[in-house]
């Protein structure tokens, strides 16, 4: 994406990571025609995502890789537990960073739709990235704070897109859309427009310093996901 905002390009350290992520995508085809795909979403405008077997199987590793992290971390407290059942409009609680809470480099709270069980790695991948980011040097520019960010949003998208697809895990557009966003390259203002509370007190600011990506990841959820283009 053109112009984009230094919170979320602002060094080589921060970058390389989420072009991995990105690598990862290589073979994903984005269409509004249906495809003969054995694993694919779509969005409520008929725009579809396919993905080829092995790119979700990597996808997999990963999180269960994360997840074994987890449960052998001797130092690592954590209480997995399934809350209420959610509806769509019940969206802004099954965010990932709202849903989980970590206390702690060592410590985290996390309370998951009890309608979206199949999305369990999705969010134990979420805590632990996000315990990784908490366990870096928190004395640092915004904008690399906001790259911890990212990369743990995109460690819970490789885990939903694995719900979806692998695991037979329910629709539930909201978290859908966070596969399409970052498909479109605008996740981040994704983030910054739900008031990812990970961000803490750099919200403010990063909203201040990414109109564009706040208002690139507008149009395109009124012009290209929610209508047909």
């Amino acid at each position: 994406m053109e112009n984009q905002s230094s919170f979320w390009s602002a060094s080589e350290s921060v970058r390389t990571p989420m072009r991995t992520v990105a690598l990862l995508l290589t073979g994903l085809v984005l269409t509004l025609q249906p495809l003969n795909a054995q694993y694919q979403l779509v969005a409520p405008s008929g725009t579809v995502l396919e993905f080829e077997p092995g790119q979700l199987l990597s996808f997999r590793d990963r999180l269960d890789s994360l997840r074994t992290d987890l449960e052998e971390d001797p130092e690592v407290l954590y209480y997995p537990s399934f809350g209420r059942d959610f509806e769509v409009e019940d969206w802004y609680e099954v965010l990932p960073w709202n849903a989980i809470e970590v206390v702690t480099d060592s410590l985290a709270a996390l309370v998951m739709p009890g309608n979206l069980r199949e999305a369990q790695r999705a969010y134990i991948g979420y805590a632990v990235l996000r315990m990784h980011a908490v366990r870096q040097d928190p004395d640092v520019p915004c904008e690399e704070l906001a790259g911890r960010e990212l990369q743990a949003v995109e460690g819970f998208v490789d885990g939903w897109i694995v719900t979806r697809t692998l695991f037979g895990g329910p629709p539930y557009e909201p978290l859908d859309e966070l596969v399409f966003a970052r498909a479109a390259g605008v996740l981040p203002g994704l983030i910054i427009d739900r008031a990812d509370r990970q961000l803490a007190g750099c919200l403010d600011l990063w909203r201040s310093e990414s109109a564009d990506e706040i208002e690139a990841y507008r149009n395109w959820r009124t012009e290209r996901y929610l209508e047909v283009p």
